[in-house]
Parts: C-alpha cells; sequence; structure tokens
C-alpha cells in the first residue's frame, strides 16, 4: 500500500520522466508510470467526448473546449462544472444543500441523453385521417419487396422537403409522357424540385392516393383526400385533389403546417395604429370584418391574428373552415364536407343555436351565406368573413352581387380590410440595387434616397430567388356614417364605385410598398408587380 508520501514521490518522478523525454534524456522504465500514461489518455479521451455533450458549453466554444479537454483531462470538465455551481448559487437557482443531489441528477441525466440519442427518431411518418401508419395501408402489390419500400421513402421524402422548403402546395404533374415534374409553391412562386420518370411517379401518386383514401385505380374523374404527417416538430396536414390531364393524372396538395406558430397582427404587417383600432373593434359585442383580397393573399393569416386578439375563456368562438388551416386550442373549429351536407350556410345555422360570442366564416362564397353572416352580425355577434374582392370599395359592390341589401350592409358591417402580400429580401444575400434612370427619376421625385434601395441577388438560404417568407400591405376601410348614409340611401353607382375604389386601392399599394422599399424590406420590382396584378 502506498502512503501518500510515496504517492508525491511517484508524481514527481513522472513528472521527471516527461521533463527527461522532452529534453532528450532516457530514464529508467517503471510500470507505475506505464500505468499513468495509459490510465490518463484514456482519462483525456472520455473527458473530451463529454466535453463534446455537456450543455455548460456554448457551441461556438466546444472546438476549445474539447483541445483543452485532450490536455488537461477531467480537470478541465470539473472546473465547469464548479463553475456552473457556483453560478447558480449566487443566482439563488440552487442552495448550498442541494449540492449532491444536482450532482448525482447531471451525471444521471447525461446517461439518459445518451441513450436517447441512440435510438433513431424518423423524420416523418405519414398518416390517413384515422390515423393509420403508412406502412399498413399501402400493402398492395406497389409495396411488396424492396421496390414498393423504396416508393414510400421517396413519397415521404418529397413531402419532407416541401415542408423544410416551406411550401404552401406541392404540385404533380405530367410534363410528356415519359416523365412528371414535382414542384412546390414558396412565397407565392413556384419551384421546380425535381423531375421523375413517369414509372417512379406514378408509384408515388399511387401511394399518396392510397394514404389519401382515394381510389388508386380510378384516373379519369377528379378525387379529393386528405392525409397527415407526424413529425418530431409536430403534426403536418395535408389536402389533396387529383385529375386526369393529357399525359396522365395531376395532383394538387396543400400544405397545413401545424408546426409554424400562429402569427400576430404585426407579425401579418398592420401598423401599430391599425393594431389599435382592430383590437378595440374585436373587443365590440357585434358587426362584421370583412378580410378582402385574391387567393393567396394571406386572408385566412390576417384572419387567425384577428382571433388571437381575443380572450377565448370569456368569450364562445366558434369557426367553419374550408380547410381547417390551423388548429387553434380552446375554440370550437368546424370543416366544410359537402359529401356530408356540411356548408357554409348550414353550419351557420347551427352555430347560431350554439350561443356563439365570435363567429368565424373561412370564406363567404354564395348569397345565402352572405345574408346569413350579416343577420348574425346584426343580432348581437362579432363575425370574422373573407371574401374575394379586389379593393375595400370594391367589397361593398360584390356583396351587393350577392343579393345583400345595401340597408342590411351599412348596419352589419364595420371593417372591410383588403390586402395583398410582397415578398421580403433575403436577408443573408440582399445587397445594393443598380438603379436605371426612370427609377432614379422615381426615387428623386418621391424623395427616396438611393442607396436605401437593395436588389435580391440570390443564395442557399432562399433557395437562390433572393426572397426569403412574405408580409402583407393592408388598407383598412372602417364604415363611417357618410358612407353608410350612402349606403341606406341606394346612391352609390355599383361601377364606377368598383373603379374609384380600385384606384384609390392602387395608390395604397404604392404607398405603403415605398415604405417597406425604403427599410430595405423588398425591391422596387416587387412593388411594381404587386400593383399590376392589383391593378
Amino acid at each position: 500500500m502506498f502512503s501518500p508520501m510515496d504517492l508525491m514521490e511517484e508524481f514527481h518522478s513522472v513528472l521527471g520522466f516527461i521533463l527527461g523525454v522532452a529534453g532528450g534524456t532516457a530514464l529508467p522504465y517503471s510500470p507505475f508510470k506505464t500505468f499513468f500514461f495509459i490510465g490518463w489518455f484514456y482519462l483525456c479521451l472520455y473527458s473530451v467526448q463529454r466535453s463534446d455533450n455537456s450543455p455548460l458549453i456554448r457551441d461556438k466554444y466546444r472546438y476549445s473546449s474539447n483541445i483543452a479537454a485532450l490536455f488537461i483531462g477531467p480537470l478541465h470538465l470539473v472546473a465547469l462544472f464548479i463553475t456552473d455551481i457556483v453560478r447558480k448559487i449566487q443566482d439563488g437557482d440552487l442552495e448550498l444543500s442541494e449540492v449532491p443531489k444536482y450532482t448525482l441528477d447531471s451525471i444521471l441525466e447525461r446517461s439518459v441523453q445518451r441513450r436517447k440519442r441512440s435510438v433513431a427518431v424518423p423524420e416523418i411518418e405519414l398518416r390517413d385521417t384515422s390515423g393509420r401508419s403508412f406502412s399498413d395501408i399501402y400493402t398492395s402489390q406497389d409495396r411488396s419487396g424492396t421496390d414498393g419500400l423504396k416508393v414510400q421513402q421517396r413519397t415521404e421524402q418529397m413531402l419532407l422537403q416541401g415542408i423544410k422548403s416551406r411550401a404552401t402546395d406541392i404540385l404533380i404533374d405530367p410534363r410528356k409522357e415519359s416523365e412528371y415534374s414535382i414542384r412546390y409553391r414558396v412565397d407565392g412562386f413556384l419551384r421546380t424540385h425535381e423531375v421523375l420518370e413517369s414509372k417512379r411517379c406514378n408509384a408515388v401518386i399511387n401511394s399518396l392516393k392510397a394514404v389519401a383514401g382515394m381510389d388508386i385505380a380510378e384516373k379519369r374523374r377528379p378525387q379529393d383526400g386528405a392525409f397527415m404527417a407526424r413529425l418530431p416538430e409536430g403534426d403536418v396536414y395535408f389536402r389533396m385533389a387529383t385529375s386526369g390531364v393529357l399525359g396522365g393524372e395531376k395532383l394538387a396538395i396543400r400544405v397545413m403546417d401545424q408546426t409554424c406558430q400562429l402569427r400576430g397582427l404585426a407579425e401579418v404587417g398592420f401598423s401599430p395604429e391599425k393594431i389599435k383600432t382592430l383590437k378595440r373593434i374585436m373587443q365590440q359585442p357585434q358587426g362584421m370584418i370583412l378580410v378582402c383580397g385574391p387567393t393567396g393573399s394571406g386572408k385566412t393569416t390576417s384572419m387567425y391574428a384577428m382571433l388571437q386578439t381575443i380572450n377565448f375563456e370569456e368569450r364562445n368562438v366558434i369557426t367553419v373552415e374550408d380547410p381547417i388551416e390551423h388548429v387553434i386550442p380552446h375554440i370550437s373549429q368546424i370543416e366544410v364536407n359537402t359529401k356530408a351536407d356540411v356548408t357554409f350556410a348550414n353550419s351557420l345555422r347551427s352555430i347560431l343555436r350554439q350561443d356563439p360570442d365570435v363567429i368565424c366564416v373561412g370564406e363567404i362564397r354564395d348569397s345565402e351565406t352572405a345574408q346569413m353572416a350579416m343577420q348574425a352580425a346584426q343580432t348581437g355577434h362579432l363575425v370574422l368573413a373573407t371574401l374575394h374582392a379586389s379593393s375595400n370599395v370594391g367589397t361593398l359592390v360584390r356583396l351587393m352581387d350577392l343579393k345583400v341589401k345595401p340597408l342590411l350592409i351599412a348596419s352589419a358591417l364595420s371593417v372591410v380590410i383588403s390586402q395583398r402580400l410582397i415578398r421580403c429580401l433575403c436577408d443573408y444575400c440582399k445587397g445594393p440595387a443598380e438603379l436605371t434612370q426612370s427609377q432614379l427619376d422615381y426615387c428623386v421625385k418621391n424623395d427616396v434616397d438611393q442607396k436605401q434601395i437593395l436588389r435580391a441577388n440570390g443564395c442557399g438560404h432562399c433557395g437562390g430567388t433572393g426572397f426569403y417568407g412574405r408580409t402583407a400591405i393592408v388598407d383598412v376601410m372602417y364604415l363611417d356614417d357618410r358612407i353608410r348614409g350612402l349606403l341606406s340611401n341606394n346612391k352609390l353607382a355599383p361601377g364606377d364605385l368598383k373603379k374609384q375604389g380600385d384606384r384609390t386601392f392602387l395608390s395604397v399599394l404604392r404607398r405603403e410598398g415605398m415604405n417597406h422599399v425604403k427599410t430595405g424590406k423588398t425591391t422596387l420590382k416587387e412593388i411594381k408587380r404587386i400593383t399590376m396584378e392589383a391593378g
């Protein structure tokens, strides 16, 4: 048995051995020295492993920490752990008496985390609407053997890549008899993901139709279906439609990503002044708020953002949508199903018997739904709805075209919101723009500093487009006494009214768009594109 003095002598001997080797001097062999070096070597390797997995070290310092652990071994980890304990005691997060338990829990937690990391978690798992897995559904001859497994993997990777690319729609359509194209709609524009030969793509189409509950053998008649995907981050829902076209079969898949957080009014693009007024209107017991614009202009996103301002514990909120794009806790959501005779109009009749405070109508499509929504707004309910219209004033014309009486519009409608979406420049690759002479003249005329004008360059982060994400340009019209009086007296000429409203909306778009250009959020070309579409 070695005494402490003997151990100290051996340590000094080892230290002398190290210095001797460094100086080129041969020293006598000792078994203790050999065991010491072997043990120290493995302790250093173990310390590097623990350092690489330690949550106490930030990622940017992890490489340097691993190098330090390689040279000084467990002393490095002990110093880190002691520093962490001292910091927690000083911050009041840990009592001195809790240190032993905290130390034991930390050791056990590290081992549990390592075991969890060793278990492979699938990136995506497809299921039908009832919850059955893809492998249980797709058991036909297409999936027997290795080829079927490859089809499943190809289908899952195509959908997963679409989700990661922030696609709102996935289109699969034949280019010619021998090949199909797969495209993602990202930020309102289509991008080609890949081109597959028809045999391989037909197998993918059949697998998608199977999981969506469609008839695989039917390739001519249009079909609709739905399915879902489970990811580690949450669930993603898909609505799919097929139709026979020249050259094969076309699929359109709508992606409704539940893993994305709902946006607030500020994130959508509303100014602080508009947010303040809208929140006040949302607290009113009755009235109607209409969100208008073409398909893909973010109407539903804005409607969801307004719903976020409501206290769901105090008010009974019921929605009817087609489809339900985002599941919101604590409210009742009804999905339209024409096969089961669950329409917007029929659902509204049912909702009115369920003591609602706030009614949300996904889209007003017909005269019956429009009139019922207006009447509900008159009888003590706050109604939110979307409508396809070109501008705020064009919304009034559209309602009259749906046979809603002007007097009913004047008494029920509170706010009309028209909006368009503009693409935002990618923060990683945007740069100064080279302006043409006409653009320079426009900047001088509108008192815009040309140095503030940026352009889209394109990089890997934005998929080479130069744009990443979108924001809304919003025009809000509050129905005042003047407009209500004109509606009540039926003194509005629909044709002239629509033209005047569209011109006013275009000027609002240009003004709001230039504000985003001045702050470097978008480009002049993007504003021109939006105003041309609106016109």
